[in-house]
């Protein structure tokens, strides 16, 4: 079931805090790079991210997150993760169905590693489009991927 997700309760972001890294652990075993920065996002750190975190939850337990951010650019989605014991099963698709439907008229951003092929696809899959590639001091390669508006 799709909620949203209050950041201002501890016991909340620590559920997320806990789904993140487990999820971003196993990214990182994907792309070979173990320093992704949501692996090292602190408690107090994830409650004061300013963003909207949606959540997918079933028989009462946290199995997805996504978190995005709104700018004069359009939304800006700034972390999904989903629990790797709940992976395919269509929970991220889900998420990514309600930013989308929540941007309305407004551009949708992302940036996520060049090997994530999983990520890509997904995005590709709603209509994403990649935009540019860059990489990050440590060599890190990204895509930024953008979907516009209908």
């Amino acid at each position: 079931m799709l909620t949203h997700l209050d950041l201002d309760n501890a016991l909340i972001a620590a559920e997320l805090l806990t789904l993140q890294r487990q999820a971003y652990r196993q990214e990182a075993e994907l792309i070979g790079y173990h320093d992704l920065p949501p692996l090292h996002e602190s408690l107090p750190e994830l409650m004061d991210c300013g963003e909207t975190v949606l959540g997918w939850k079933a028989e009462g337990e946290l199995l997805g997150v996504l978190g995005y951010s709104v700018d004069s650019e359009g939304v800006l989605i700034c972390r999904l993760a989903v629990a790797p014991q709940a992976q395919r099963q269509g929970i991220a698709r889900r998420l990514l169905d309600a930013v989308i439907a929540a941007a309305g008229q407004q551009p949708i951003r992302v940036a996520t590693a060049a090997a994530n092929l999983p990520a890509i696809y997904l995005y590709c899959h709603h209509g994403f489009e990649p935009d540019r590639e860059w990489q990050t001091p440590d060599g890190l390669a990204l895509v930024g991927l953008v979907r516009m508006p209908a």
